[in-house]
């Protein structure tokens, strides 16, 4: 029970943090910031506290399996192009 309460209590933490960082983001934009300097900095201190907090090795593997979902997620996508304009072809 405690930690199911505490895997709840995490996700809306991590959901409730999202929002912030979504919010901050928009603002400086808003504001004419480049989208790309916002979130590469964004991406840069996020990923300098991850090292801090878990060293570089934690943070490398983190790292290493976020590349290989994105890359995952490209390759399907691609895939789907492909069926599709196929079935288009037909």
């Amino acid at each position: 029970m405690y930690g199911s309460t505490m895997s709840n209590d995490v996700s809306e933490l991590r959901e409730q943090l999202s929002d912030q960082w979504q919010k901050v983001a928009i603002d400086l934009i808003r504001k004419g910031i480049p989208a790309d300097m916002v979130f590469e900095s964004l991406l840069t201190v996020g990923l300098a506290g991850h090292v801090e907090i878990h060293g570089k090795d934690l943070t490398a593997g983190k790292l290493v399996a976020i590349a290989e979902q994105l890359s995952e997620q490209v390759r399907r996508e691609k895939e789907a192009l492909q069926e599709a304009s196929g079935a288009t072809k037909n």
